[in-house]
C-alpha cells in the first residue's frame, strides 16, 4: 500500500483537522517551530506504535481526543477478515468516498489508542453494521431475508455481501467510523497489518553516541528489516524451541513427582519472554583503518545512511513490502555539492514504486533542487499550522521561494547584455532529458546544430514536474521578455492547440509547435528499448510507449517499472543512445532536427 495522504488533528500545533498530501517524494518546507516535524513524528506514533505522550495534546483542547490517520492507496486485490476466505476491501465497503483506505488513531486523555476505519459504508437501517455481526447474527439475518437459498452459511463475507445486493437500488451510503479493533471486528486491524508500508524516521537531533546504534550504523537497519520480513519463520522456529523445551519440563516434573508430589504440583513450565533477535547478531561497517562508523564525522554517517536507503530500495530486501523513509533536514552536516547528491538520491529512490521519500528542509540551495509538486509549504495561520501544495498556484511558488531566498542562478542572464536568448519549453523534466541528449547527438554530425547542454544562448525548461529552481530561473526570464520555443506532446491535442495559438500570437519572436508523433518516447527506436529493458516493442506513432513496456516487464516480475519509471529511463538513458541513423529511421520526416535547427538559428 502507499501513502496518500495524513490526517492530524489535536496533535501539538494542529488543533483543527489538517490533511497533508503525500506524493513519492514529499518536501515539508516552513521556518523553524512551524510543524514540520511533528508530521513526520505523528507518522511515528501510527505506523512504529511510539508511544504518545499525553503533552502532545493541543494545549487549548486538553479535553479532546488527538487522531492521527492516513489514507492509503495501491491496496491489494484480496485480504482475508474471516473464516480465511478471500474478499476485498472494497467489497467489504471499508474505503473512503475517495476510494482510499483511510484508518485513524484515536487517543484519549490516558492515551489509550482505538483504531476506526474512516469508509464510505452503507447506512441503510439494519445493514450498516453487518461488519460487527457475528456468524450466528448474519445467518439469523439472511433466512429473515429469505436469501439463506443464495449463500454458504458458514461464511460471512458471502452473507455480507449478498445482504447488501439484496437492496439492489436502494442501497445507500454515508461516510462512517468503523471500529477496527474492538467486539467481533477485531480482526480489521490485525489482517490490514501486514499490507502497512514500512515507517523509519531518521530525526537532525538524534544524539551521536555508541549506544544510538540504529543512528550511527545503518546496518542495525538492515538487520531490524530482515528479522521482521523472516518473523514468521523466526516465530515457527521459537515456538518449535519452546515445545521442545515444555516436553523436557513437563518430563521432569513428572519425574519429580514420584519424590515429592507437592513440590512438583507448585512448578509449572513457563518463558519468561519472547526472544529478541536483534541482539542475535552483530555487525558494523569498519573503515580501512579498522576506525568504527559510529565514530566517524556526522556527515559521512549520514552519507552511508542515505546509501543505505537505496541499497535497500534496490536489493530485494523488502521482498516488494513499501518503505517511507521520513528525514528531517537531509542536508545536516553536508557539502553544497553532497546535497545536491543526495537529492539526486532520493529522486532516483522513489523511480522504485515500493518507496517513498518525506524530508523537510527550510534551506535554498536543497528546496531549489525538489520537484514543485512535492512542496508542502507550512505556515503560521494565527497560531495554527496551514500546510499549502503547489497545484500549479504561481502565487504560492513566488512565496515559497521568496521565503526560502531562492534565486535566479542564471549569471549569464543576469549581465547587462542578457546572453539567454531563448527558452525551450518543454512538457516536463524526461523532455528535457530528451531533447538535450539528441542535441548532443546531432552537434556531433552538424556543428551548425547547438549542443542545448552547453550553450549559453538557451535554457531548456519543462513547464510542469520541475524544480522549485526551474521555476524561479523561468520566472525571471520570462521578466526580461525572453522568446520561447515551446514543444507539446500530441497526447492532447485540443487543450496544446489553444497554447499553441496564445503562444504564437505573442509577438515577440516566441513560436509553438506541436509533435506529430504522441510523446517524445516514440521517437526513440525499439533497438534501444530493448537494449535497455530487454523486451522487443515495436514502436509506433500512436501509442504509449512507457505504458506498454511496464506491462511487458510486469507480465514475468509484478515488481516490474511503473510506466513512470520506464518513461524516466527512456528518456534518460535512452535517448543518449540514439544515433542519427535509429533517429532517421523513427523519424523520417525528421521533425527532431527541424526543432533543433529552428533553435539553432534563434540563439544565433
Amino acid at each position: 500500500m502507499k501513502l496518500k495522504e495524513v490526517i492530524i488533528k489535536n496533535f501539538r500545533g494542529y488543533s483543527h483537522e489538517t490533511r497533508i498530501r503525500i506524493d513519492a517524494i514529499t518536501a515539508l518546507i516552513g521556518k523553524n517551530d512551524v510543524g514540520k516535524s511533528t508530521i513526520l513524528e505523528a507518522l511515528d506514533i501510527f505506523f512504529n506504535q511510539t508511544k504518545i505522550d499525553l503533552k502532545d495534546k493541543n494545549v487549548f483542547l486538553t479535553d479532546e481526543d488527538t487522531e492521527i490517520g492516513c489514507s492509503f492507496d495501491e491496496l491489494p486485490e484480496e485480504i482475508v477478515l474471516d473464516e480465511r476466505v478471500s474478499t476485498s476491501l472494497s467489497r467489504e465497503h471499508l474505503l473512503n468516498e475517495q476510494g482510499y483506505l483511510e484508518i485513524r488513531k484515536k487517543y484519549s486523555n490516558t492515551g489509550k489508542e482505538s483504531i476506526w476505519i474512516y469508509a464510505n459504508h452503507p447506512s441503510n437501517d439494519g445493514y450498516d453494521d453487518l461488519l460487527s455481526k457475528k456468524n450466528s447474527e448474519l445467518k439469523a439475518k439472511v433466512r429473515e431475508a429469505g436469501l439463506d437459498n443464495q449463500v454458504n452459511l458458514s461464511i460471512n463475507s458471502e452473507m455480507r455481501q449478498v445482504l447488501w445486493n439484496s437492496l439492489n437500488q436502494d442501497i445507500t451510503f454515508a461516510p462512517k467510523y468503523i471500529n477496527a479493533d474492538q467486539a467481533d471486528e477485531r480482526k480489521l486491524w490485525p489482517k490490514i497489518v501486514p499490507f502497512l508500508p514500512a515507517y523509519r524516521l531518521f530525526k537532525a537531533d538524534r544524539p551521536s553516541t555508541d549506544e544510538d546504534n540504529e543512528a550511527q550504523d545503518p546496518m542495525q537497519h538492515a538487520m531490524k528489516i530482515a528479522i521482521e520480513e523472516q518473523a514468521e519463520q523466526l516465530s515457527s522456529i521459537a515456538n518449535e524451541v519452546q515445545r521442545k523445551v515444555t516436553e523436557v519440563a513437563n518430563r521432569t516434573i513428572e519425574k519429580l513427582c514420584e519424590f515429592d508430589p507437592g513440590l512438583a504440583a507448585t512448578l509449572t513450565p513457563q518463558f519468561k519472554k519472547d526472544p529478541m533477535w536483534e541482539k542475535a547478531f552483530s555487525f558494523s561497517l569498519t573503515g580501512e583503518n579498522a576506525i568504527p562508523l559510529n565514530k566517524r564525522g556526522s556527515g559521512v554517517r549520514r552519507l552511508v545512511l542515505f546509501s543505505f536507503f537505496r541499497a535497500t530500495t534496490e536489493s530485494q530486501l523488502f521482498n516488494g513490502k513499501n518503505i517511507i523513509y521520513a528525514v528531517e533536514e537531509p542536508e545536516t552536516s553536508q557539502h553544497p555539492d553532497a546535497q545536491k547528491a543526495i537529492i539526486k538520491t532520493f529522486m532516483d529512490m522513489t523511480e522504485n514504486n515500493n518507496c517513498q521519500i518525506i524530508l523537510t528542509t527550510h534551506v535554498p540551495g536543497l528546496a531549489g533542487l525538489l520537484p514543485l509538486e512535492s512542496l508542502r509549504y507550512i505556515t503560521d495561520d494565527d497560531g495554527y499550522p496551514c500546510v499549502a501544495s503547489d497545484n500549479g498556484d504561481e502565487t504560492l511558488l513566488k512565496k515559497i521561494a521568496d521565503a526560502l531566498g531562492v534565486y535566479p542562478d542564471l549569471t549569464p542572464a543576469m549581465l547587462p547584455h542578457h546572453i539567454v536568448k531563448l527558452i525551450v519549453c518543454v512538457e516536463g523534466p524526461n523532455d528535457v532529458e530528451f531533447i538535450n541528449a539528441i542535441s548532443r547527438i546531432a552537434h556531433q554530425e552538424d556543428d551548425q546544430i547547438q549542443d542545448l547542454n552547453i550553450s549559453p544562448a538557451v535554457v531548456v525548461m519543462p513547464l510542469g514536474g520541475g524544480t522549485l529552481k526551474n521555476w524561479v530561473n523561468c520566472n525571471y526570464l520570462r521578466k526580461l521578455n525572453t522568446p520561447e520555443y515551446h514543444i507539446y506532446d500530441n497526447d492532447n491535442t485540443n487543450a496544446h492547440a489553444i497554447d499553441c495559438d496564445r503562444i504564437n500570437a505573442r509577438g515577440n519572436g516566441s513560436s509553438a509547435r506541436l509533435t506529430r508523433k504522441r510523446e517524445m518516447e516514440n521517437y526513440i527506436h525499439s533497438d534501444v528499448i530493448q537494449e535497455i529493458f530487454d523486451v522487443r516493442v515495436e514502436v509506433d506513432d500512436t501509442m504509449d510507449v512507457s505504458t506498454v513496456i511496464s506491462c511487458l516487464i510486469r507480465a514475468t516480475n509484478p515488481d516490474g517499472y511503473s510506466p513512470d519509471t520506464v518513461k524516466k529511463k527512456l528518456n534518460r538513458f535512452g535517448a543518449p543512445k540514439m544515433t542519427l541513423a535509429l533517429l532517421k529511421d523513427r523519424d523520417p520526416d525528421d521533425e527532431v532536427l527541424t526543432w533543433l535547427r529552428e533553435i539553432s538559428q534563434a540563439i544565433q
